[in-house]
């Protein structure tokens, strides 16, 4: 099997066992509302910075082409596979499908004076502007976004939401290229 596969289904993993996923998926007290109004943007419960960073940079490289394990990637990848493995390679391409349709939606907070901010957009603002890099572009709007007050509270909500449905596709992608590569295993 193509060891983009198992390093796309071994980053895949990482992101699902990180502390970051295991923080956002559990129950959490109430946000340090004291800190938010002194400006800082991520008082959540017990949330560590350092969590969100690493969780980012294993997602950076599933959705960054440079290493050749993005999800356009295993797209193509998965475009080559036999015919008889087709439903694998449908399950991808609609879990693909499905994470760009919601982050051509609208956010729920919109950082344009004119016009709306798609979850795609304020997801790259807040990923590309200051936690994974520090694009000039989207950094000025990284740190308005996020010195905000009681707003900054509302992007991040937004921001996991770009998030989660991220996490979701590349699961819903990792499992299929599992079933398939079991699939080739029982031939």
């Amino acid at each position: 099997m193509d060891e983009r596969l198992v390093l796309f289904v071994e980053k895949a993993y990482r992101l699902k066992s990180s502390k970051f996923w295991s923080w956002a998926t559990s129950q959490r007290g109430q946000p340090d509302w004291e800190r938010l109004f002194a400006g800082e943007w991520m008082v959540e419960d017990k949330l560590e910075e350092d969590w969100l960073e690493a969780f980012s940079l294993n997602l950076r490289v599933l959705i960054q082409d440079r290493d050749g394990i993005s999800l356009r990637c295993i797209k193509k990848i998965s475009t080559t596979w036999p015919i008889e493995y087709q439903t694998y390679s449908q399950g991808i391409e609609k879990a693909i499908f499905q994470l760009n349709e919601c982050l051509s939606k609208n956010s729920l907070v919109n950082l344009r004076g004119n016009g709306k901010t798609t979850n795609g957009e304020l997801f790259e603002i807040i990923f590309y502007g200051g936690i994974v890099h520090l694009n000039p572009e989207k950094r000025a709007q990284f740190k308005q976004a996020t010195e905000a007050g009681l707003f900054s509270f509302f992007v991040f909500q937004a921001f996991m939401s770009a998030v989660f449905h991220y996490h979701n596709c590349i699961q819903t992608v990792a499992y299929n290229i599992v079933q398939y590569s079991n699939s080739l295993q029982s031939k």
